[in-house]
């Protein structure tokens, strides 16, 4: 596993994760470029043979206890091989000074269809499986719905604390305000 440069996490965000998630989920590419100068982003590779297999986007601020697995991406062909278990493993590691990471997963209550429904449940028994834990919480960005999960233990109000902190660094007051939900259910 490898840290991602600057210039390394911009070109797999154009290249590659633009491609694997839905455009309401994807992030403006200035926004990253701004978050990465502001030291508040990173991104980490898991390579076979020079091969990139794995990638995770992270956000941090410093007013959060947690880091936040914003964007995580097993490439399609190597999905199923034990790459992202692996891979997560590694970033427990290198988070461990945070208390925890914090996932958002889409919500299955929400899902379009069958497929997506299916898409849902599959990438939270991975994260089952991966040691990330389900909260109480659930939170609603810009319309989209998620259950939050997060590694290691937990208090639920601190983990909405977190939150509010991360949605605040990536995207300001106005938007925590009237588009971006936090509740605990």
């Amino acid at each position: 596993m490898k840290k991602f440069t600057y210039s390394e996490l911009l070109k797999v965000y154009k290249e590659r994760l633009v491609n694997e998630f839905h455009n309401e989920e994807i992030k403006p590419y200035e926004l990253i470029k701004k978050l990465l100068e502001e030291d508040k982003y990173m991104g980490y590779g898991l390579y076979e043979d020079d091969k990139l297999v794995a990638y995770a986007f992270l956000c941090k601020c410093e007013d959060s206890e947690y880091i936040m697995l914003d964007y995580y991406v097993v490439e399609s062909e190597f999905r199923g091989s034990g790459y992202g278990s692996k891979f997560l493993s590694e970033l427990y590691e290198v988070t461990k000074s945070y208390k925890g990471i914090i996932g958002e997963i889409e919500d299955p209550n929400y899902a379009v269809d069958k497929d997506d429904l299916e898409y849902r449940e599959k990438r939270i028994k991975f994260y089952e499986k991966n040691k990330l834990y389900h909260t109480n919480v659930r939170s609603s960005v810009f319309g989209v719905k998620y259950i939050i999960m997060t590694s290691g233990e937990f208090i639920e109000e601190q983990v909405v604390k977190s939150l509010k902190s991360i949605y605040n660094e990536l995207f300001g007051i106005d938007a925590l305000d009237k588009q971006i939900e936090i509740s605990i259910v």
